[in-house]
């Protein structure tokens, strides 16, 4: 029998991904059109953790379906989703670029592939540790249900596959393994402010502190 954590027992905000940076440079040509992305999946990623594809909680992101760059809190977003899904063991989004300078920078590194990676940005709600069968050895976590907050496009991600979709054509994950049919529509909302994240800089710094 496992025991199972909960939210107030840890920090408010996990971010999935490796630091590294990126300045605001030339204006890029505008790019159109939505691109579908891999937000997450069931695999170990690169910090020993595991989040679980039936555990998104989808409410909250889908009133504010905010793209970050790099998980800044403080910096306007540079898109937003336009629809988001769930394929087996994965979660999908098609996202859109928004019309500034610098998010058309971004999307160009998307359309012109210097770069494939995007991260997710959550609020834990359970979880449990994962630990070697043999030695007991702490491995990471296994989170179990989880709160989407928002969408970061990074230059790599701490999940493998999370990646513009069709990164990868020889991958599990490839669009020829698709399920379209699933997509679920984000309306357009007047009163949502693209430019504004509900959590505001207070969430900024925060990552889960490793055991």
């Amino acid at each position: 029998m496992q025991s199972y954590q909960s939210y107030t027992e840890t920090e408010a905000l996990v971010l999935k991904w490796n630091a590294t940076g990126m300045s605001a440079g030339t204006v890029a040509k505008q790019e159109t059109g939505p691109v579908a992305f891999v937000l997450s999946t069931d695999d170990v990623d690169r910090h020993g953790d595991v989040v679980s594809a039936d555990g998104w909680r989808l409410e909250a992101y889908l009133q504010n379906p905010v793209l970050l760059w790099a998980h800044d809190y403080r910096r306007p977003a540079i898109g937003r989703a336009v629809s988001v899904w769930s394929e087996p063991s994965r979660l999908l989004a098609k996202m859109e670029f928004a019309p500034s300078a610098f998010a058309q920078e971004v999307a160009a590194l998307y359309s012109s592939g210097f770069q494939w990676g995007v991260s997710v940005g959550f609020r834990p709600i359970r979880w449990e540790e994962r630990r070697d069968v043999r030695t007991g050895a702490f491995l990471g976590l296994r989170y179990l249900e989880q709160e989407l907050l928002e969408v970061s496009a990074v230059p790599v991600p701490a999940n493998r596959s999370a990646l513009r979709r069709g990164a990868d054509p020889g991958s599990r994950y490839s669009d020829g393994l698709g399920f379209e049919a699933q997509e679920t529509a984000i309306p357009a909302k007047a009163e949502i402010h693209w430019h504004a994240v509900a959590l505001g800089a207070l969430l900024a710094e925060l990552e889960v502190t490793r055991r």
